[in-house]
């Protein structure tokens, strides 16, 4: 006959284990931007250049600019103002002879100035100048360029530790449960003994 009823209760847990994991999201993409300056050639050019001077020659001639003439002229006007004054005289003196008359003195004036000087002459004593410049031409030319601007993706990385969790649910135990019955027991058998 069975009198105790012994039932074991297990320990009872249980285990979250979480791996540890590493996260990198991107935030913002990797960028490149180029910028390219062409080829540029630039050509300068100038032509040539003749440059002609015949004042000499026509001052070889007796053709004068107007400069030459405004230049000459104070030095004429005297010289004009001298002359006029010296025919004055002359006319003056001429008209107080003996024996000279109004006509004979306009016919000698006339045969006086019968002589026609010119100042112009047929063949130049001196050259034209002539000087020149030769044509040239300026070539710069500027190297063509390029130009990259690098943009870096920007990245957060995040590290979660891995985790170990334990949860007890049942702490492990013996529970005795007595299922006989009552007993009878024998009296003792000691000869002082004496029951209560």
């Amino acid at each position: 006959m069975q009198l105790l009823k012994i039932k074991t209760i297990p320990f009872e847990y249980d285990i979250n284990i979480q791996n540890a994991k590493l996260s990198a999201p991107q935030i913002e993409p990797a960028k490149m931007t180029q910028h390219t300056t062409p080829i540029q050639i630039d050509t300068k050019t100038e032509n040539v250049k003749v440059r002609m001077d015949s004042s000499e020659m026509r001052s070889s001639m007796g053709m004068k600019t107007p400069a030459d003439v405004a230049k000459e002229a104070p030095a004429k006007t005297q010289q004009t103002a001298n002359k006029t004054t010296s025919e004055y005289v002359q006319e003056g003196n001429a008209m107080t002879e003996k024996g000279m008359t109004i006509s004979q003195y306009v016919k000698q004036k006339i045969l006086s100035n019968s002589v026609v000087n010119t100042t112009i002459g047929v063949t130049p004593s001196s050259p034209i100048d002539v000087s020149w410049e030769p044509a040239s031409a300026k070539t710069s030319v500027r190297r063509s360029k390029v130009d990259l601007d690098w943009q870096k993706s920007a990245q957060e990385m995040e590290f979660i530790p891995s985790s170990i969790t334990l949860e007890i649910k049942q702490l492990a135990d013996v529970e005795i449960e007595y299922i006989g019955g009552f007993q009878y027991v024998l009296p003792s058998s000691d000869p002082e003994f004496e029951e209560k």
